[in-house]
């Protein structure tokens, strides 16, 4: 039964459609706030929209309050799914990435409020929740970008001049996003050894890591949906994609 006390869980009890424009094809598409996507009706693009921070993200009575169904729709850490094609694989990790991005949003917010009282124990809540993050981006989202360094972009360098390939400018932005992670990382190691002590000023300065880390990633994800998966499409065989589906599961971190 939702807690109505909770403001904080008032779009997930009483949804709205918000609006938003199809990064794809421009078209106004529908997305009601306890959803986390919708698909665009006119060119079958998933379109995400924007997410604040919610209690799905980082409250420990997030399931009692919204119910099970729909805590189970919306929490994050879902399962891989390898079905399909790799390019359906890559597609699918990076809405796993999106969806992520709202639970750093909320360990910025528990280390915030954590300062707001002596030894609060959102600060503690905060840390466990950029641990489950940086877990992610160490595991999860390295193996994705493995995936496209060793295999996708050696396939797609045969079909296309290194100078029409966009391998190169998606690999540099690669290496920025591994630059952000290990600063997060170390704001992570910073909180662990100080405690409470200097945590405000080492969550100020995570939070402004983490807004960049956020707007790198989404430009990163928007682009590769954008030319990188439909060029490969238009470019790899049948049995080129069999051949990156085998090579993707031997790709270890």
């Amino acid at each position: 039964m939702s807690d109505k006390s909770c403001p904080g869980s008032l779009k997930i009890r009483e949804p709205r459609p918000e609006y938003m424009n199809c990064p794809n094809c421009g078209h106004e598409v529908e997305i009601w706030t306890d959803e986390l996507k919708a698909t665009c009706s006119r060119c079958k693009t998933k379109v995400f929209r924007k997410q604040e921070v919610s209690c799905i993200d980082w409250c420990p009575r997030a399931k009692e309050c919204v119910g099970p169904e729909v805590y189970e729709r919306l929490r994050p850490g879902i399962k891989e799914d390898l079905s399909g094609t790799p390019l359906d694989v890559l597609k699918r990790e990076h809405e796993r990435v999106l969806e992520t991005l709202g639970l750093l949003r909320g360990a910025n917010l528990c280390l915030k409020l954590g300062e707001l009282s002596d030894k609060s124990p959102v600060h503690d809540r905060g840390v466990n929740h950029l641990v489950k993050v940086l877990e992610f981006f160490q595991k999860d989202v390295e193996l994705h970008l493995k995936r496209e360094e060793d295999v996708l972009f050696p396939y797609l360098d045969r079909h296309l001049e290194a100078a029409k390939s966009p391998a190169r400018v998606l690999a540099e932005e690669h290496v920025a996003i591994r630059q952000k992670r290990r600063q997060l990382e170390e704001y992570l190691a910073k909180l662990k050894a100080n405690g409470h002590e200097n945590a405000a000023a080492i969550a100020r300065e995570m939070e402004d890591t983490s807004g960049e880390l956020d707007r790198l990633l989404r430009e990163h994800i928007k682009k590769e949906d954008a030319s990188l998966l439909p060029i490969s499409r238009s470019l790899l065989g049948e049995q080129e994609l069999g051949e990156i589906s085998e090579k993707f599961k031997t790709i270890t971190v």
